[in-house]
């Protein structure tokens, strides 16, 4: 019985004295996440302390982190965990303390080891760690800006008169996305249009809808354009086409010349007998329709822009009728010596003078401005 409780009181000994070193530790933890925005690893380190009741605050009296990349340690900070001074207690037993830090995207490990001391003064014996390994490297991924247009909108007041104008749409060379355009113009007159990177496309608004004109792409806050279109200026007429006729004893012939500086027109002759015929005559051209004259032969001219539109009738030039080669030459018996011709060949006169006036007959007016543009 003496030795038995000998032992006994013993192991309460033995228990009692151990209890404080098995009563004060910490245990450290590790997670990294990897941040591809920036191609860095994100450490977030963990540490609980573990003390007798009683024992409130602690300290860090060893603090030490070691990153490995390409095979070389370094040394690092984790922020939130760090050396505090002797007899400074700025931790709570009761409470982790956690910190984190950034480390290399090519790190292949990373350790923190701490030793605590306590406010009853107790110091760890041991060193607390933990550590991780990473297998893979973290890399940047560089994350492309959002896709984007490059709308741009041309507004062309036209020359011609006729009060339509041109809403020339593009979309840059460098867009990374179609531009959506959309042309609004008055009483309710609205049209849309896709256009790739690099291309354009052309909407009219007709004159009745073009009082206010509003462009406007998805991509954009603001409209690329607002406004009235501004009234076309420096419109400068081009050279106008000119029609001439002439007629002769078996034909009556149409001449359009057109000038270097004008439009390319066409011109539709039809006549009463036979069929019609048209001309296309390019600028610095001249073309001609030839009809073979009847008795009661007209033909009518039609054109864009062309001032008289009126029926042409042939008529028979003078010169073409000769005396009967049976009948006695006048102031003569048959046979006899001719008289000679004196005064003016009147026949010849009256049948030039008409072709003359046929000739300046003019057929038709086509204008060609040039455009203003106005960019928004």
């Amino acid at each position: 019985m003496a030795v038995t409780a000998s032992t006994l009181i013993g192991i309460a000994g033995a228990l009692t004295l151990g209890s404080p070193a098995s009563a004060h530790h910490s245990v450290v933890k590790v997670t990294a996440e990897c941040d591809t925005a920036a191609g860095e690893w994100v450490t977030t380190w963990t540490v609980n302390s573990y003390a007798p009741e009683g024992v409130h605050n602690y300290r860090f009296a060893k603090a030490e982190a070691t990153s490995v990349v390409n095979g070389t340690a370094t040394p690092f900070t984790v922020d939130g965990i760090a050396v505090s001074e002797p007899g400074v207690y700025p931790h709570p037993v009761s409470t982790p303390v956690v910190g984190n830090a950034r480390l290399s995207g090519d790190a292949t490990e990373a350790s923190l080891t701490v030793k605590a001391q306590w406010d009853n003064e107790w110091n760890e014996k041991d060193d607390s760690s933990a550590s991780i390994k990473f297998s893979e490297s973290c890399d940047k991924v560089v994350t492309p800006p959002p896709a984007a247009a490059n709308p741009k909108a041309t507004v062309t007041a036209d020359c011609d008169g006729d009060g339509d104008v041109a809403v020339k749409l593009e979309n840059g060379a460098e867009a990374t996305r179609d531009a959506a355009f959309t042309v609004t113009g008055t009483d309710g007159f609205t049209k849309t249009a896709t256009v790739a990177a690099g291309k354009d496309t052309t909407i009219t608004v007709p004159a009745r809808n073009a009082a206010r004109i509003t462009v406007t792409e998805a991509g954009q806050k603001a409209p690329i354009f607002d406004a009235k279109p501004a009234t076309a200026k420096d419109c400068v007429a081009p050279g106008e086409p000119t029609g001439s006729i002439k007629m002769t004893c078996d034909a009556l012939i149409f001449q359009v010349e057109n000038p270097k500086d004008g439009k390319t027109v066409t011109v539709t002759l039809t006549p009463n007998k036979g069929d019609a015929q048209t001309l296309v005559v390019k600028p610095g051209e001249t073309r001609t329709a030839t009809f073979k004259a009847v008795e009661g032969l007209t033909v009518t001219p039609r054109a864009d822009g062309l001032d008289d539109a009126s029926p042409i009738a042939w008529e028979k030039p003078a010169k073409c009728t000769s005396p009967n080669p049976s009948t006695p030459p006048a102031g003569g018996g048959a046979g006899g010596p001719a008289l000679p011709k004196t005064g003016a060949p009147a026949g010849l006169i009256a049948g030039g003078a008409a072709a003359l006036l046929a000739a300046g007959a003019v057929l038709f007016v086509v204008a060609r401005r040039r455009r203003i543009r106005f960019t928004a």
